[in-house]
């Protein structure tokens, strides 16, 4: 007579119970982890563009000053203004460098280098209802001067200050937060001044 050995018994309903909670628990740890390395991603990708508009924009306005023999710097759009001549004696500016808060700064009322310096405020993972960008702030200021003698030599140096913000993922409150990323370039207007001096002192003479 065969005796059949008794088959193993299968899991408990509390073991199964007990397999389900913690399965959950770690597919939703999964899931958030996932998402919040997505998120960054995302911000770290705008912010590189970012970065570079900053930095591109500002390359291009030092070389269109150096360039110029006479500035003027004005507001418009509550942001600083420049208005560059390229011969000291002319009437008309040869070029408006202005800004506005979300077309970004711009030549001559246009995009930067013939339209190919665009702000980056479209794009993947910005606008409609994701990240957006802006220009918080545009300053531009001549050096300081106590002495007389230096007045000249201070207004031909001009600190140009930028500043651009981004939405970050970051809530408080149920209101988004925003990061600002701060660009300053300055510039010896070595032209501007030469003209400055000599018209000077032809008057001087004269």
């Amino acid at each position: 007579m065969m005796i059949l050995s008794k088959a193993s018994k299968g899991m408990t309903l509390i073991e199964m119970t007990a397999v389900v909670v913690v399965t959950s628990i770690i597919a939703l740890g999964m899931t958030m982890g996932t998402q919040g390395v997505l998120l960054h991603y995302q911000s770290d990708h705008v912010r590189q563009d970012l970065r570079q508009y900053g930095s591109n924009v500002m390359r291009e306005m030092v070389k269109e000053l150096n360039l110029a023999q006479k500035v003027e710097v004005d507001g418009l759009n509550g942001f600083s203004r420049i208005k560059l001549f390229k011969f000291y004696n002319d009437l008309t500016p040869s070029m408006v460098i202005s800004c506005h808060q979300t077309n970004g700064v711009q030549f001559n009322y246009a995009v930067p280098l013939d339209g190919t310096l665009k702000f980056p405020n479209f794009g993947a993972f910005r606008g409609n209802g994701q990240r957006s960008i802006w220009i918080k702030d545009f300053v531009v200021n001549s050096e300081p001067s106590s002495r007389p003698g230096l007045t000249a030599f201070k207004q031909s140096y001009l600190h140009l200050e930028l500043t651009l913000s981004m939405d970050q993922d970051v809530f408080t409150n149920g209101q988004t937060t925003s990061e600002d990323h701060y660009f300053h370039r300055g510039v010896f207007l070595g032209q501007s001044f030469i003209m400055k001096k000599l018209t000077n002192d032809q008057s001087q003479i004269s």
